[in-house]
């Protein structure tokens, strides 16, 4: 995949969650998820990928406002 066929991909993607709102954008990627593991088809390959996007981001905060864990 080239670089302008991700940026085009990405835009697509970023259009496709504005259309169905913010509520349900988070069943969307939920879903896209789930189908972008089964089409990578390797554990290894998913796994690495899941510590990657989460890698340097903080973590939840609880309702509640209690930073405490």
């Amino acid at each position: 995949m080239t670089d302008i066929e991700l940026d085009n991909l990405y835009t697509e993607l970023c259009h496709t969650m504005g259309g169905i709102g913010e509520q349900r954008a988070p069943l969307f990627l939920a879903r896209f998820a789930l189908l972008a593991m089964g089409a990578i088809g390797d554990a290894a390959t998913v796994q690495r990928l899941l510590g990657v996007a989460a890698a340097d981001l903080a973590p939840a905060i609880p309702a509640d406002g209690d930073s405490r864990q």
